[in-house]
């Protein structure tokens, strides 16, 4: 019932924007009466007296206690006008679960597609090119190892699902693609890490941390501490003992690197093998084709920074941009004290280039009046708490105490009231709470989901921000079944304070996004105090003040700049003030000055318990330091660095780019909603600050990569290519086959790389069409057991690309239409053929051919093999019983000794003994070090044939679902024939109704003659008149019969059309689903044969090895 009210009421004009109309109000309409509901839609009640109508849908009614507590703004008669329900504004319970389509959507044109396309490949390019040098370096450091070239050296797959995230274990950075594993346990290294290891340069992670110890409530407020011992503690001292564990790990001198041992979470047994995420080649061949791209848009031409873009460098010759630009800092001879600044209602579609144009020089920018484009919903505090306490399963929430920086539980109520009338402490100190990243699990928009479209809505310039499609955010380019990075909405609530308290400020201590961000202010609150409790204050702040010149300044460094400093904090009455937080913004290139000055000045600043700083890993990512009024002015003073400071206001939309410190303090009790996006002018940015989270000590707040940038910048090329093939016919060459559209991430990369390390030779042989292509399998000779090498077929040289265009089939369809061209109709409505006329020749051919494939099982093209080593259950079932047979007997029992050091001393005592020859002993220890390697041979083509077990039933899923599309084809067909033919039946009777009337036409000319005739010369025209009056009634039924067939046909026309763009789409879909069954199908292929040779080997392996230990019997 809400949602149908909910969609009526949208439909109606104006609903909207009711407030404003001109029509005359009503009165208001008091339900008093027996008979009538008095039932409130708000809080789902009869019992709360009166109630008001709304005029609109004339269904919702909200009772007066109810619009007085929830819609303060709003007046009984703007009820009557239009209800919240129908205004989309209603924070009922039940409405804040709707969820509502995204206000102010962009829409791009292909030409703004196309452009914005050109502009990722030109920014992309340069990393994907550096991420692929790596790469290589790697490969061929791993042939030097191997003793081979590189192009035989072949990388093993990664078995790591798509759908989660691989991490180093030294530096725990995200992996993209290439990175060592270690043969016997699961400790992976990313190759940062293995060069820097070479080159003796890797990072300690385990250094001594100080523990703080809280010293007492009463220090906080100025009393003196028990002990200064009590200030801090250092680490636990089995870290030293890591420590020089992580000295003495060294590589070995082939460049080969050995697993860690146990205490740094390795085996200390394997070696790290090169292993990859990606298919093979994959990343070469992406590169390859952006290159070409590159080259053919001639994009080197195109402006790096295109600061030409926007007008707002030229201040002198346009007034317009100025009203676009706001001071926010005074540094001499600068050309970015101004920051642009326009307002979300001004804000057109070529604001977007001076958007550009200002964030590529990593400049914030600010947005005001964003919430005048959502749809109005509330953030006031009863809002939002009665929200967040249905949607929380704790009644308490965790927030953070400003003053000591630990985190206390308070109750949803208890936080929200503070909010407004603010919380006092024992020493009549006011709290300032702040409720950080909400929720802390899960998604913001599973959470709160009327509040979230309300803040997408806000969202300006949403090709970047938005965190579902924007077009320029590339953290949404992965494929839907990878795991996303954690860059959407988050909730931030904290107290305020308009002046410096100097100790418990409400604030974000200087710290630095891993990606671009953007805040929105959506509430504001002031608190209010009393003169009494502001005098409480001023005394408190001379205590804290004394003790900070006994504690942080004890070496009699004391400056004129603290007195100024106290002078200006001193607090008589609170100063009226319209912003809500004010933000301090530091341009990147001044990051590296800025954590100078912090190191050197790391004892002025008080972090947990309000202790002073002890130690700093790194300034800006421990977030310890909030730089006040006077630590601003000495920074200027000494480095000569300022930031941009921005008061936020109500409304106000702040990005910050990524790599840029910014701290913030929170001038009013406030509601700011954030998210984070990728965008393509801040990548070097991310992935420096990736480089310096990976140096992070390993318990560091800031460790965890969240963001993956190195994923997200080769997943976002892949998409970009194969975006741009819609727009351009480039070819690849056939020596460089491209994969962009055709790889499939939910494959294993190992099907394509061959199995048990083993990758089989291909004969490419690019004029053969997939379906003509024919594999060969590595047969064992049944008496001289050689293998022999003949040639099969790689799934990667396919050249056709059924993701793309309908034009990608236009040779296919020209020649099948060419011999079954549908007849046309003649204008008969007897003769009609089996094929739609509506449909393109190219589509109907495509699936002409596509029933062929399927009727003639052309799909089994592939299946050239021998029947008797066909992948079915009972050859599966052969190899189980094989290599139970295998693991038998003394092999099996020799496999359960792996105490390598506990044999060989067995071998010296039988040898010391006598017991067994000295000529045997070596052949014994030669056996013992072959036996792990066959075991593991055999296991691994046992976990091979368990996986193949998958692949039937996944073919045969994906041709049933091909079956199921080319049936919904044949539907639709029947249905456009039947409609076509019902359209040519209607105008078939139009015509003959047409002519009808063209015939009645001329008879009543003629009655009308004979008529005149009749009474010029006496006679009588009753007759005549009667049948003229009833052919002009036929006449006219004739003509609404035609209205009639007319009005059916346009309906007739437009049902076509939206039939012939489902065929469009269908099509699109199953030529995507056959490429994909002729993937499997030729993947299928190549996993018997691989399996096959592989099992061959393991039966030689096991042979020779049973001869020598035959030789050996003692």
């Amino acid at each position: 019932m809400a949602k149908s009210s909910l969609n009526t009421a949208r439909e109606r004009e104006g609903a909207s924007n009711i407030a404003e109309d001109s029509r005359p109000v009503k009165r208001c309409k008091i339900e008093n009466s027996r008979g009538e509901s008095k039932y409130c839609h708000q809080c789902k009640r009869s019992d709360k007296g009166r109630v008001v109508k709304c005029g609109l849908c004339e269904k919702k009614k909200y009772c007066v206690p109810c619009i007085s507590k929830f819609y303060p703004k709003m007046k009984e008669e703007d009820f009557v006008k239009g209800c919240p329900f129908c205004r989309d504004i209603c924070n009922c319970k039940s409405c804040l679960c709707l969820k509502l389509p995204i206000k102010n959507a962009t829409s791009l044109t292909k030409e703004d597609k196309f452009c914005h396309l050109k502009y990722l490949l030109k920014r992309l390019l340069p990393f994907v090119s550096k991420f692929n040098e790596q790469q290589n370096s790697e490969r061929e450091m791993e042939a030097k190892i191997q003793g081979l070239s590189v192009s035989e050296v072949k990388v093993q797959a990664s078995n790591c699902p798509v759908d989660e995230r691989l991490y180093c274990n030294y530096c725990r950075t995200s992996i993209a693609d290439y990175h060592r594993s270690c043969t016997r346990c699961h400790y992976d290294l990313c190759i940062t890490c293995c060069q820097q290891l070479r080159d003796c340069c890797l990072h300690k992670r385990h250094i001594k941390i100080f523990q703080y110890v809280d010293p007492g409530e009463g220090y906080i407020h100025g009393k003196q501490c028990k002990s200064n011992g009590t200030l801090g503690t250092t680490a636990k001292t089995k870290n030293g003992a890591r420590v020089k564990l992580e000295s003495e790990w060294k590589p070995n001198k082939d460049g080969s690197i050995s697993c860690p041992p146990e205490r740094m979470g390795g085996c200390g047994k394997g070696i790290l093998k090169l292993n990859q995420v990606l298919p093979n080649n994959w990343l070469s061949n992406i590169l390859v084709k952006a290159e070409k791209l590159y080259e053919l848009y001639k994009l080197n031409d195109m402006p790096e920074t295109p600061a030409h873009w926007c007008s707002c460098y030229n201040l002198a010759s346009n007034n317009i941009a100025k009203r676009k630009l706001r001071k926010a800092a005074s540094r001499d001879h600068s050309n970015d004290n101004y920051l642009y600044s326009p307002s979300a209602i001004d804000i057109e579609a070529e604001d977007l280039k001076c958007f550009q144009a200002h964030w590529s020089r990593g400049e914030p920018v600010i947005v005001s009046n964003v919430l005048q484009s959502t749809y109005g919903l509330s953030w006031e505090p009863i809002v939002m708490s009665r929200a967040i306490r249905e949607t929380n399963s704790q009644t308490d929430i965790a927030v953070v105490n400003c003053l000591n920086w630990c985190e206390v539980k308070l109750s949803v109520n208890k936080f929200f009231t503070g909010y407004t009338e603010g919380i006092f402490d024992k020493a009549d100190w006011p709290q300032m709470l702040k409720l950080n990243d909400w929720p802390p699990s899960g998604v913001f928009e599973d959470h709160l989901p009327r509040h979230n479209v309300e803040f997408i809505s806000s969202l300006p310039f949403k090709e970047y921000t938005n965190p579902q499609s924007g077009f320029l955010n590339l953290a949404v380019k992965l494929p839907n079944d990878h795991l996303l990075p954690d860059t959407g909405s988050k909730l931030y609530i904290g107290y305020g304070f308009p002046q410096e308290l100097g100790r418990g400020d409400s604030v974000k201590k200087i710290h630095c996004h891993e990606s671009d961000a953007v805040y929105v202010l959506t509430h504001a609150k002031e608190m209010t105090f009393t003169p009494s409790q502001l005098a409480e204050i001023k005394q408190l702040k001379e205590k804290h003040y004394l003790q900070d010149l006994r504690e942080l300044y004890m070496n009699g460094q004391i400056t004129d700049g603290i007195e100024q400093q106290k002078e200006l904090s001193d607090i008589d009455e609170l100063e009226k003030t319209d912003g809500g937080a004010l933000w301090d913004i530091y341009r990147r290139e001044d990051a590296s000055k800025l954590k100078e000055y912090l190191s050197k000045h790391l004892k002025e600043f008080r972090h947990i318990y309000c202790l002073p700083v002890k130690q700093v890993f790194d300034p800006i990512h421990d977030r310890s330091f909030y730089l006040n009024t006077e630590h601003k002015r000495r920074l200027k003073k000494e480095y000569g660095i300022e930031p941009w400071t921005v008061v936020q206001n109500l409304g106000d939309a702040i990005f910050i780019p990524a790599g840029c410190p910014c701290q913030v303090r929170y001038l009013k009790s406030c509601m700011q909603v954030s998210a984070g996006f990728v965008s393509p002018e801040n990548i070097d940015a991310c992935i420096r600050l990736s480089e310096e989270i990976r140096v992070l000590p390993l318990k560091h707040r800031a460790k965890e990569d969240r963001l993956g940038v190195k994923k997200l910048i080769v997943h976002a090329m892949r998409q970009v290519l194969d975006e741009l093939d819609v727009f351009t016919n480039f070819q690849c060459p056939t020596n460089h086959p491209m994969k962009t559209e055709c790889v499939d991430l939910n494959f294993d990369p190992s099907k394509e790389i061959g199995y048990l390390g083993s990758v089989p030779d291909f004969d490419l042989k690019s004029d053969f069409h997939p379906a003509n292509l024919k594999i060969y399998a590595r047969r064992l000779s049944k008496k001289t057991r050689v293998l022999d090498h003949s040639p099969r077929c790689d799934a990667t040289i396919f050249k056709s690309d059924f993701q793309k265009k309908v034009n990608k089939f236009k040779d296919i369809s020209q020649s099948i239409t060419k011999i079954s061209q549908p007849p046309s109709s003649n204008g008969c409505p007897g003769f009609y053929n089996r094929t739609p006329r509506s449909v393109p020749a190219e589509t109907v051919g495509f699936f002409k051919q596509l029933e062929e494939l399927i009727q003639e099982n052309k799909f089994d093209v592939f299946k050239t093999l021998p029947p008797q080593i066909q992948l079915d259950i009972q050859i599966i079932q052969k190899y189980e019983k094989m290599l139970k047979k295998y693991l038998s007997g003394r092999l099996l029992d020799l496999a359960d000794d792996l105490n390598y050091q506990e044999f060989t001393e067995a071998l010296h005592g039988l040898l010391a003994c006598r017991r067994i020859p000295s000529r045997l002993q070596q052949g014994f220890l030669t056996l013992r070090r072959d036996l792990p390697y066959l075991i593991s041979r055999a296991y691994e083509l046992h976990k091979e044939v368990n996986r193949g077990m998958v692949l039937p039933l996944a073919r045969s899923s994906e041709k049933e679902g091909l079956k199921s599309m080319l049936g919904k084809y044949s539907r639709i067909e029947d249905t456009l024939v039947n409609l076509e033919k019902e359209k040519d039946d209607n105008l078939f009777k139009i015509d003959k109704l047409q002519m009808s009337n063209e015939n009645i036409s001329a008879e009543v000319t003629k009655l009308s003659a004979e008529m005149v005739k009749n009474v010029v010369f006496g006679g009588c025209g009753i007759m005549c008149n009667d049948n003229v009056r009833e052919l002009e009634h036929m006449k006219e039924r004739n003509s609404d019969e035609m209205v009639r067939l007319q009005a059916k046909n346009e309906a007739i026309d437009a049902k076509i059309v939206e039939l012939v763009d489902e065929t469009e789409a269908l099509q699109k879909d199953a030529a995507a689903q056959n490429h994909k069954v002729m993937n499997l199908e030729a993947l299928g292929s190549i996993y018997e044969a691989n399996v096959e040779e592989a099992m061959d080997r393991l039966v030689i392996m096991e042979l020779k090895w049973k001869q020598h230990a035959e030789s050996l019997h003692y």
